[in-house]
């Protein structure tokens, strides 16, 4: 893959992460619930949704770290 295409892929992954961190009701994992529960989900679950941004941010660092490189090398 070219490095361009790895620095796109890696600010989508790094938008997605920071998205579920900061506004977890946004995403489509709670809409999901809200259309097959009809209710509020349970601040556990928003909480996972909470954590699952974290792998994706440190992710998407790591893939932005490789598309730099290729491009600058």
């Amino acid at each position: 893959m070219s490095g361009f295409v790895l620095i796109v892929f890696a600010a989508a992954l790094i938008v997605r992460g920071v998205m579920r961190i900061r506004k977890p009701t946004w995403g489509s994992l709670y809409k999901m619930w809200n259309i097959k529960y009809g209710s509020e989900p349970d601040s556990d679950y928003i909480r996972y949704i909470k954590s699952s941004g974290i792998p994706l941010v440190v992710l998407g660092s790591i893939v932005l770290a490789f598309g730099i490189l290729m491009v600058m090398f």
